[in-house]
């Protein structure tokens, strides 16, 4: 489930700790907060996961100068869409995935906002709380 929030009512009520670094208006204004919600993330690799599949763009590309995406550049991509993740898999945009993780978020972990031009699509702004030890890969 998705409950739309303000940020600054989220960050009252959770004291988050992000992963990295937060530009000024990041996460933005009106977010979402998941609450055993399922979301999916492509991995470099068919039957694991590590750190890697965790970078964000800012992270991977640090002297990158990304103006105004910055702050989608400190997210990361999450697809709430199973069939839409499987279908990325086979985009040759994704070549270099060969996996899909299945993340169930809490509001510990964060929150998220739709991006992009496919509704299924969100940015994920990840707090420190979120442990990778919860994960599982899907079989594809």
């Amino acid at each position: 489930m998705l409950s739309s929030c303000y940020i600054e009512d989220y960050c009252k009520s959770y004291r988050p700790e992000w992963a990295c670094d937060m530009p000024d208006g990041c996460p933005p204004h009106e977010v979402q907060v998941p609450d055993k919600h399922p979301f999916y993330r492509l991995s470099k690799y068919s039957d694991s996961y590590d750190a890697d599949d965790f970078k964000t763009y800012a992270e991977t590309d640090p002297k990158r100068n990304w103006g105004q995406l910055l702050p989608m550049a400190v997210g990361l991509s999450v697809i709430d869409n199973e069939v839409k993740a499987r279908k990325n898999l086979k985009l040759p945009m994704f070549r270099q995935y060969k996996g899909i993780i299945l993340l169930i978020l809490n509001p510990i972990d964060g929150v998220v906002k739709q991006t992009g031009v496919h509704r299924s699509h969100y940015t994920w702004w990840r707090t420190k709380s979120f442990h990778m030890s919860n994960l599982q890969m899907l079989k594809l």
